[in-house]
């Protein structure tokens, strides 16, 4: 997928989003929209709003953060995000957490940014977020070379890195995770062939961990 920014607008000196079109309706996109920001809706394969070449910003509610934890989604989305662009981030909005006890949500906290080396910026409402993407927009789009072409590639083409890729994608899997497994099985066909007792073996891998490793290569595909 390739997305060209509009260079008239750019020597206009209007400050232009891709936006993911399941967030036009947002609160963020309205605030966008009257700061006169041109906005530029599309079917993002990872993140919410681009705003050049190397800099993705992918959007959660404390609610979804949440979430995305429990159910390992949060990792993967983190490796998709530093395998397409250069310079991702999480913009949190709201700090009403429920579901996650303190010492998950640090630890997930923690691993953003020492495993992912990804940053996170947390923000009360959806009006700081606004003014903030503006910031980041004025930032970026001053220098015009960074922004005009951008391919969703990733960057990693070696077989280990896509081994790793998809390891880290399985439920609850970190990268330190996800390395220990291929580094004990060898072959990801040795993961998926692996039993739950096997799956436990590796350090890391609890009883809960193996069973959603396990399920997810047993449980019939449904639409």
């Amino acid at each position: 997928m390739e997305l060209n920014f509009d260079e008239t607008l750019t020597q206009n000196g209007q400050l232009q989003l891709f936006i993911d079109d399941r967030e036009l309706r947002s609160a963020v996109a309205k605030s966008l929209f009257k700061k006169n920001v041109a906005l530029k809706p599309v079917r993002l394969p990872v993140g919410d709003f681009v705003a050049s070449s190397r800099v993705v910003v992918e959007r959660k509610t404390d609610a979804d953060f949440e979430a995305s934890i429990l159910d390992g989604r949060l990792f993967v989305q983190a490796g998709e995000l530093k395998s397409a662009f250069e310079s991702p981030l999480i913009a949190l909005t709201g700090s009403t957490f429920q579901r996650v006890q303190p010492n998950a949500l640090r630890g997930a906290l923690i691993s953003l940014a020492v495993d992912y080396k990804l940053p996170l910026f947390f923000f009360d409402t959806d009006a700081e977020l606004a003014d903030f993407l503006v910031a980041l927009a004025q930032k970026e789009q001053l220098a015009p070379d960074r922004m005009h072409r951008i391919q969703f590639a990733k960057k990693g083409d070696s077989m280990q890195d896509q081994q790793r890729l998809i390891a880290e994608s399985l439920p609850g899997l970190g990268p330190k995770t996800a390395l220990s497994l291929l580094q004990h099985f060898k072959t990801l066909q040795n993961i998926a062939n692996a039993d739950e007792n096997a799956l436990e073996s590796v350090e890391g891998i609890a009883k809960s961990r193996a069973q959603g490793i396990r399920k997810v290569f047993e449980e019939e595909f449904r639409e």
